[in-house]
């Protein structure tokens, strides 16, 4: 009996294998129909769990968990297993055979059915993990905050608005994975990126490891690697094998590759080749950051930043409590005169926290005024003195300076101590009188040296140690640049030896500096700056001055300099600077004297008479005579005074000739001569100008009533074109219709009248049009004024193409047209006028529109105009604008509401077209 049942179920259980396995040949359909099903299923909840998975990653403080990214890998796995398997099936049900029984081969569709059979019971062990209870597969967990090195510090001051402009870059803002944080020494880049760090040890934000880098001016990439690695705990046997083969960055790379991390590197001077130490840009696509800190904006953009973040002085608010955060309240207010005295030591340190916690510290518990009013004179005067002045704030300071790398952008950088504190200076006058100084080479070529000068501006703003200043209203000289007090302090210490020589270099902005006492300093002085409306006098000449190369005497208010002033600087004065001194009526003749000088600027005095005598300055390479105080000022300059003298650079701007033909005529002859700015009045002086002064006018001024037509001959080659003309001035020429140009733009496209031009005024003139403005491809600034003839400003004759070619106001910043009763067009054509385009159009009742559209306004512009013109504009009503009347800003309307706005106004105020209305027209949307 028992052996009968242990048959009976030996024959069961054979006959439900042999069903099974037959099962795999003879049923593969339905199981490949069920798997296909299963996958999708799969397939659906991996990518809903991968989506919660991300989406509470990005709101920040999660990280999945080990579990979930196991099963998800799996599910990833068996996916790409069951694709090969489908497309193994499809196959062998297209080649069946054999009828409807067996496939051709038994043993490949066994294994199939097999397979088959397998993944369809994986599949469903995988969809009945995620069916667990939630508490033992949580799809993510808190993350930990990272190990940190958190980094002392005392509490920062005045930092917020920074920290969390680059916080939010730095924890919210995807996109931006490298940002730079730059200003000058001092200023507080490495104390708010402490902050950032020790904020990221307090809080998670989605960061596994946070690692702080310090380069050095020499930078060592593999010290640079070993702190990353340090910072990633990868032991030392491991580092050793890869240094070995070479490969220190590669394998960095890799493991960073999985890690989202941030990479903090502080004081970097130069260009940091990130790849090379082995964080490519590819490492940072996870999310993972690198935030740098440099002394240079130039260092930004080398390294490609996607944000620069410059970080500013403290307002005086805020530096007012950090020095007494240093200082102790305590010792402010010991006494009712510190704290008074406080804020002038405060002020003297223009917000630089470096300079503020030094002095902070040097005044601590100090309670006796006089100390304080020492200390403040010491600032003022000779702020080295105060202790830790040098070896806490200037040393730290100058390797800004050293760092330039060159003599020449560190003497020009020098320089700019000559000028008083505060001192906004303009640019182009800041190039005279490098130029003047020799500074920037001995060449005769003044327009390539000016480009060099401008170059090293930029380099020294990019490395902060200059700033841009406020800009002056006239175009040609507007940019200004200033120096920090405290910068300008620590380059002060550095040209007088540092501090070993107080009188090399002399800046003098009050009277009693002038004193007998004061003005026996200057047998030691190289530089002697007297500057300001304090000076009304000088009343005695100096000593020997047998080392003095250059002297300012600027915007005082002298009269005369007393007679032997200059006798006794003879021999080696080169610079000689009298601009802007209202007071000064007579040319002093010693001047005449001065064998070495090669720079004279005699700008906006009221002197009007040149000395014969001044051809005995056989090495004067620039004389600036430039008027600003005498509107209708008349000069004279001798004949034959100025013929034999070696002048690169002659400035008579703003000022009327005597004998101009005469002046004009001999100015023709001057072989050195390469820049000339001229006012001239008579159509003699004026076609000679034209004719045979090409190569060397940069600004002239036209006023003629008699003048007809202005004929230029053309050259192809260039060679006589106006190659260096960058302002041109044609007033009260009513009779001048024409400048005629022996060859037009449509011959020669390339190849241009006018290629420097800048700044066109035009007034009171006869011309029907300007057309000639094609042959000024990079014009900035027009103005057409008080021209009754004017119909268009760009007359009929070219077809769109060549406006197109000529590059027609391409380069334009502003256009004003004022008074023009006849003026019916700008240009018939469509133009593309620059980003930020300002029209001013006043009096101007025939101009309805302008020629530019929707397609050719590529960016923002504004116009300017009368409240009654505006009711005949015409453009989109549906654009959008801001409306400006006066001071006030409206939001953003369309143009339809703002053009309802002035017209109410009109209605309710009655007022009449000189006051004026400005629009700015906004990108439209698809910008």
């Amino acid at each position: 009996m028992d052996f009968v049942n242990s048959l009976l179920h030996l024959i069961k259980y054979l006959c439900g294998l042999a069903s099974t396995h037959l099962g795999y040949i003879y049923n593969p359909k339905k199981n490949v129909d069920l798997l296909r099903r299963e996958t999708q299923e799969l397939n659906a909840k991996s990518e809903d769990v991968k989506a919660t998975v991300q989406h509470e990653e990005e709101e920040g403080g999660v990280q999945r968990t080990r579990v979930v990214m196991n099963w998800l890998r799996k599910v990833q796995k068996f996916l790409g297993g069951v694709n090969q398997v489908l497309a193994e099936a499809r196959e062998r049900d297209r080649i069946k055979c054999l009828g409807h029984c067996l496939p051709q081969n038994c043993w490949s569709g066994y294994q199939l059915g097999k397979t088959v059979d397998r993944m369809l019971n994986e599949a469903r062990e995988l969809k009945e993990a995620r069916e667990l209870k939630k508490e033992e597969l949580n799809t993510t967990l808190p993350l930990l905050s990272p190990l940190v090195l958190a980094m002392p510090m005392d509490e920062t001051v005045g930092l917020d608005i920074s920290f969390n402009k680059v916080w939010k870059w730095l924890v919210h803002e995807k996109e931006i994975r490298v940002i730079g944080l730059y200003g000058i020494g001092g200023v507080g880049k490495t104390t708010l990126m402490k902050r950032i760090n020790n904020d990221l040890s307090r809080a998670n934000h989605g960061f596994e490891v946070v690692i702080w880098v310090v380069v050095s001016r020499q930078v060592k990439e593999d010290n640079i690697r070993d702190v990353i690695r340090r910072g990633l705990h990868i032991k030392d046997e491991l580092w050793e094998q890869w240094s070995r083969n070479g490969a220190t960055h590669i394998h960095l790379c890799e493991v960073l590759t999985h890690k989202k991390f941030v990479l903090l590197i502080d004081d970097v001077w130069a260009r940091l080749d990130l790849s090379k130490i082995g964080v490519p840009r590819s490492c940072l696509e996870n999310g993972s950051k690198v935030l740098f800190t440099t002394r240079s904006k130039t260092v930004c953009y080398q390294m490609k930043v996607d944000e620069a973040y410059q970080v500013q002085c403290l307002t005086t608010e805020e530096a007012l409590g950090l020095f007494e955060d240093n200082i102790g309240k305590s010792t402010v207010h010991f006494h009712p005169e510190i704290p008074e005295l406080a804020k002038h030591i405060v002020l003297e340190c223009k917000g630089l926290p470096l300079a503020l916690i030094t002095v902070g510290r040097a005044m601590a518990g100090k309670d006796n005024p006089s100390e304080w009013r020492c200390a403040l004179r010491k600032l003022r005067r000779r702020p080295h003195e105060l202790s830790g002045m040098v070896e806490e704030v200037y040393h730290i300071l100058k390797f800004s300076y050293d760092n330039l790398n060159d003599a020449t952008r560190q003497a020009c950088f020098l320089y700019c101590c000559c000028f008083p504190e505060d001192y906004p200076i303009i640019t182009d006058k800041l190039i005279e009188l490098w130029i003047g100084e020799g500074l920037l080479g001995d060449t005769n070529d003044v327009y390539h040296m000016r480009d060099e000068g401008a170059s090293i501006l930029g380099d020294l703003k990019r490395a902060c140690l200059l700033e841009s200043g406020p800009q002056y209203s006239c175009p040609y000289e507007q940019a200004t640049v200033k120096m920090h007090d405290v910068i300008r302090d620590m380059a002060t210490w550095i040209t007088r030896d540092h501090g070993q020589r107080e009188n090399k270099l002399l800046v003098i902005e009050t009277e009693e500096d002038m004193s007998t006492e004061m003005i026996s300093k200057w047998r030691e002085a190289e530089k002697v700056s007297i500057w300001g409306n304090l000076i009304a006098n000088i009343n005695q000449a100096p000593p020997m001055c047998s080392q003095l190369e250059t002297l300012f005497v600027r915007e005082t208010k002298v009269r005369f300099v007393p007679r032997g002033f200059f006798k006794s600087m003879m021999a080696c004065l080169k610079v000689l600077d009298l601009s802007d001194n209202s007071k000064i009526e007579s040319f002093p003749e010693e001047i005449c004297n001065l064998i070495s000088l090669e720079h004279l600027n005699l700008s906006s005095t009221c002197i009007t008479k040149l000395p014969k005598e001044i051809k005995n300055l056989t090495r004067l390479r620039c004389l600036l005579f430039d008027n600003r105080y005498l509107p209708h000022r008349i000069i004279l300059i001798p004949i034959g005074a100025i013929a034999s003298l070696p002048l690169n650079v002659l400035s008579l701007w703003g000022s009327n000739l005597e004998k101009e033909e005469e002046v004009v005529e001999e100015l023709g002859d001057m072989q050195d001569l390469t820049d000339l700015s001229i006012s001239v009045r008579k159509s003699f002086s004026a076609l000679k100008i034209f004719r045979s002064l090409q190569r060397s006018i940069r600004r002239v001024s036209i006023n003629c009533k008699d003048l007809t037509s202005i004929p230029i001959s053309h050259s192809l080659k260039g060679s006589s074109n106006f190659s260096h003309l960058e302002v041109l001035y044609l007033v009260d020429c009513p009779m001048l219709v024409k400048m005629e140009i022996t060859q037009g733009i449509g011959r020669v496209p390339n190849c241009f009248c006018f290629p420097s031009l800048l700044n066109v005024f035009v007034c009171d003139c006869g011309f029907l049009d300007l057309s000639w403005l094609v042959h000024a491809p990079k014009l900035q600034d027009l103005v057409v004024t008080a021209s009754p003839s004017m119909e268009k400003i760009i007359g009929d004759g070219f077809a769109r193409e060549e406006l197109a070619t000529s590059g027609l106001f391409s380069c334009l910043k502003s256009l004003t047209i004022r008074n023009l009763r006849n003026l019916r067009s700008i240009c018939d054509h469509t133009l593309f006028f620059p980003q930020g385009m300002e029209f001013r159009i006043v009096e101007c009742p025939g101009l309805r529109k302008l020629p530019l559209d929707s397609n050719s306004a590529r960016g923002s512009f504004s116009i300017e105009g009368g409240k009654r013109w505006w009711a005949n504009f015409e453009w989109d009503p549906a654009a959008r604008v801001t409306l400006g009347v006066g001071w006030s800003l409206e939001e953003e309307m369309t143009l339809g509401e703002a053009l309802g706005k002035i017209k109410d106004l009109i209605e309710d105020e009655n007022e009449d077209d000189d006051n004026l209305a400005t629009i700015g027209f906004l990108p439209s949307r698809a910008e």
